[in-house]
């Protein structure tokens, strides 16, 4: 039907494009393709920017809109050692560095866009 299509694009706009990787020699931030984004990268995350991948913060705390994938109205508090999923986004003021624990066509999203798919 057009109104599951329609929500199959929303879920699909959700599924970020790009990542800012964290060099592991340099420290600088390279931007890939969040496709190329391997499992154990570290990944920075700006405020406003989408997590890239599922993981686990190792820098920073801040919250965290799931909103898209829980339907959770409030942002939720993130810190080290908590667990982020792919497309959510940072709404706090200031920068995760995430752990990537997926690739992004594994991440909760992704599992997400697949099931719609499915139904349909």
């Amino acid at each position: 039907t057009a109104r599951a299509r329609n929500a199959l694009a929303a879920i699909v706009c959700l599924r970020p494009e790009r990542a800012n990787v964290i060099n592991p020699i340099t420290k600088e931030i390279v931007v890939l393709s969040s496709n190329a984004v391997a499992v154990g990268t570290l990944v920075s995350v700006s405020t406003g920017d989408m997590i890239p991948c599922d993981g686990v913060v190792v820098e920073g705390k801040s919250t965290v809109d799931e909103s898209s994938l829980t339907g959770e109205s409030r942002p939720v508090h993130k810190g080290i050692g908590s667990n982020v999923a792919g497309g959510t986004l940072n709404s706090g003021s200031t920068r995760l560095v995430v752990k990537t624990t997926s690739t992004s066509n594994n991440s909760a999203i992704a599992r997400l866009i697949r099931l719609v798919e499915e139904a349909q």
